[in-house]
C-alpha cells in the first residue's frame, strides 16, 4: 500500500511537472508581435495625427484700374471756308472753298453766369485747308467751363472775302463737341457746326487765289 501511494506521488508530480513545461513551452512558441507592429499600433490608437480642416481661400477681387492721367492739354479745332468762291480745295457740296490764314477766336466763360470770361485765346492761323487750331494748357479752367465755350470768327486774311457767313452774326460763337477719338495726353474738341465761314461783301467779287 505504501509502495502504490510512494509510485502515485511520484506520477502526479511529474505529471504536474510536465503539464507546466507543455504550458511553458506553448506559451513560448506562440507569435509574439513584433515591435514595428506594436508602434504602428499604438501610433494609430494613441497618436494618430488629425489634419486640420483647410482653411478657405478668399475670394478673388480684382484690383480697381488705375484712374486715366488727366490730359495736359485740350485741342480744340476746326475749319474756316469761303462761301461761294471757287478756290484751291474748292468744296463742291458746300459751295465753299478753304480759306488760308484766317483766324477763330476761343471764349470760356465762368460757369454760374456771372459773365465773366474764365479764357480768351486766338486760334492759329488756318493752313491751306482751312484748318485751325486752338492748344489750351490751362486744362482746369476749359475742364471746369467747357460747357460754355464758343468758338467765333476773328479774322479773315482778305477784303474780298470778310463777311460773316456761319454764323452770321459774329457775336455767336459756335459750340464745341469732345469728339471719340482717345489720346494719352490730350482730349480733342471740335465746332459742333462742322465749319465757320466768310463770304465776299455784296458787290465784291472772289478773291483770286
Amino acid at each position: 500500500m505504501a509502495s502504490a501511494t510512494t509510485a502515485f506521488k511520484i506520477h502526479g508530480a511529474a505529471g504536474v511537472a510536465a503539464a507546466i513545461a507543455v504550458l511553458l513551452l506553448s506559451t513560448f512558441l506562440l507569435p509574439f508581435p513584433s515591435y514595428a507592429s506594436m508602434y504602428e499600433a499604438d501610433a494609430h490608437y494613441k497618436y494618430k495625427h488629425v489634419a486640420p480642416a483647410p482653411t478657405p481661400m478668399p475670394a478673388y477681387t480684382p484690383e480697381p484700374a488705375p484712374a486715366p492721367a488727366p490730359p495736359t492739354v485740350i485741342i480744340v479745332r476746326g475749319v474756316i471756308y469761303c462761301k461761294s468762291c471757287k478756290l484751291a480745295n474748292y468744296n463742291s457740296g458746300m459751295d465753299a472753298s478753304p480759306l488760308p490764314n484766317a483766324t477763330a477766336k476761343l471764349v470760356c466763360e465762368e460757369m454760374g453766369g456771372s459773365g465773366r470770361r474764365a479764357l480768351e485765346m486766338t486760334s492759329t492761323a488756318t493752313d491751306g485747308n482751312g484748318f485751325f487750331l486752338f492748344m489750351v494748357y490751362d486744362v482746369a479752367a476749359f475742364t471746369r467751363n467747357s460747357g460754355s465755350c464758343k468758338v467765333y470768327l476773328r479774322s479773315s486774311p482778305t477784303m474780298l472775302c470778310d463777311a460773316p457767313f456761319l454764323p452770321e452774326d459774329p457775336t455767336i460763337g459756335m459750340s464745341l463737341a469732345k469728339e471719340a477719338e482717345e489720346e494719352a495726353e490730350h482730349d480733342i474738341y471740335s465746332i459742333q457746326s462742322g465749319a465757320l465761314m466768310y463770304k465776299p461783301r455784296s458787290g465784291v467779287s472772289c478773291p483770286a487765289y
